[in-house]
């Protein structure tokens, strides 16, 4: 669980997850978003617990990718991986919220999973190649 790959692992995943979801969230998709806020009152966002959720998420993304790749990490199996989880978490769980809290109108909710895709693809991939890196090297014969 603290492996050195896992815990590069997380820190690539992290970084990746903060710079990717600001760009997108913050900058890109930003007025969208605002415009299909249904029940959602937006204050202040706490960057603490933004931080800590995103880094939370790429140590639980890391540790189970570790076991999920079968000792053998790499970028396209960490993609295959994160659009896996964002099966579960992209579509599942937002269709989820959307039927029990309506934050957001059926259209957004959409557009956020299928962007989910996406993103937790390319968290996949930089944690697969954070391992990757950090794998102890296979002697060759």
């Amino acid at each position: 669980m603290f492996s050195k790959s896992t815990l590069f692992g997380t820190l690539i995943g992290f970084i990746v997850f903060n710079i990717i979801g600001w760009i997108f969230y913050d900058s890109l998709a930003a007025d969208y978003f605002e415009s299909h806020r249904i029940n959602m009152i937006m204050g202040d966002l706490d960057i603490l617990y933004m931080t800590l959720g995103s880094l939370i998420q790429a140590y639980a993304l890391s540790v189970l990718y570790g076991r999920w790749c079968s000792a053998n990490p790499s970028l396209n199996s960490g993609f295959n991986f994160g659009t896996w989880v964002d099966v579960f978490a992209g579509f599942g769980m937002n269709l989820m919220m959307y039927g029990t809290m309506q934050l957001m109108d059926i259209e957004a909710t959409l557009v956020d999973a299928v962007w989910s895709v996406f993103f937790y693809g390319i968290l996949g991939a930089s944690i697969g190649w954070g391992q990757a890196l950090s794998a102890p090297k296979k002697a060759t014969s």
